[in-house]
């Protein structure tokens, strides 16, 4: 998927999140919790509905992949240590919000290559 498909997908999402009309994921997710005080580029994220949207699919892709049974274990542990990788990555940008946009489209398309 390229950086233009990604950027229709947050906006889509975004937009559907607007009217109510995102789902539930099937899987409980931990994203950012924006009541607790936070390192900079987290707190950017929290005061972005945009961010806050790429960072859940982020998220819930990264479940995805590490739920899944087909998925190897070889394949899983080098996905939890690219996230790892990304979490600092995504922290050195601060209150960049291009920058952090840039590192979760990244990474969302890491995680969705790592599998297919």
């Amino acid at each position: 998927m390229n950086r233009s498909t990604m950027a229709g997908l947050v906006t889509g999402l975004i937009a559907m999140a607007a009217i109510g009309a995102v789902a539930r994921p099937a899987l409980a997710i931990e994203t950012i919790d924006c009541d607790k005080d936070r390192r900079l580029a987290e707190r950017t994220i929290c005061s972005s509905q945009r961010l806050q949207i790429l960072d859940a699919v982020v998220v819930q892709a990264y479940a995805d992949v590490m739920l899944d049974a087909v998925v190897s274990d070889r394949i899983k542990n080098r996905v939890k240590w690219s996230q790892r990788a990304f979490l600092r990555d995504r922290d050195r940008c601060g209150d960049d919000r291009r920058c952090l946009e840039a590192s979760m489209q990244d990474q969302l398309e890491r995680l969705r290559r790592s599998v297919y």
